[in-house]
């Protein structure tokens, strides 16, 4: 019996079980550089972007209207928009929840980061002695046209010169090979893989 186990270990170490897909798969997705952007830091250039409002006009009112504490909410594969639109007439006033939709996209030959919202429309109504009457529809989306572009993870140029100890001079080239965008909660992540080639 000892025999047996001794040569059964002595065929294991010679033949050990590998699976070289797997092996193969892990080093295409392997990651050289990652970088975290906190919904916090998207939140805060909301923030500064100063006051959003403005006025309207129905047959029945005239209203003004002012957006309140816009931000994004990152979730696992998911980032929505949400504010609060306070809309006043003469006599009356309501607030309304907004909710809308948020592209997030990464370009790896510019190597940014784009944050833009998508849609967020809102339709704004008073309750008037029991009686619901429409202001207006605000298409928010608009009032953030501009998106919010960020650096994308990059530790080197996308070349490297050197001088090998003989004095001869060598050039890399640096290329991102692939990247990975994922919604993570409160954030987003970004891996990237590198490639690096000497320059001919």
């Amino acid at each position: 019996m000892k025999i047996k186990l001794i040569i059964l270990f002595f065929l294991s170490t010679l033949f050990p079980e590998t699976n070289e897909e797997t092996q193969l798969v892990e080093k295409e997705n392997e990651k050289h550089i990652s970088l975290i952007i906190h919904q916090d830091l998207i939140n805060s250039f909301f923030n500064n972007m100063g006051e959003i409002k403005g006025e309207g006009t129905n047959p029945v009112f005239d209203y003004t209207w002012y957006l309140l504490d816009p931000r994004v909410e990152i979730k696992m594969g998911h980032a929505s928009f949400h504010a609060k639109v306070r809309a006043k007439t003469k006599n009356f006033r309501t607030t309304k929840d907004v909710i809308g939709t948020v592209k997030v996209s990464y370009d790896k030959d510019t190597n940014l980061v784009e944050v833009k919202v998508d849609e967020a429309d809102v339709v704004l109504d008073i309750d008037v002695f029991g009686k619901e009457i429409e202001l207006g529809r605000l298409d928010i989306a608009k009032y953030f046209s501009k998106s919010l572009k960020l650096k994308g993870p990059q530790a080197f140029d996308k070349e490297v010169d050197f001088t090998l100890p003989n004095g001869e001079k060598r050039k890399i080239n640096i290329d991102v090979t692939s990247y990975q965008l994922k919604l993570i909660e409160n954030a987003i992540e970004l891996s990237t893989s590198l490639d690096f080639k000497p320059s001919e």
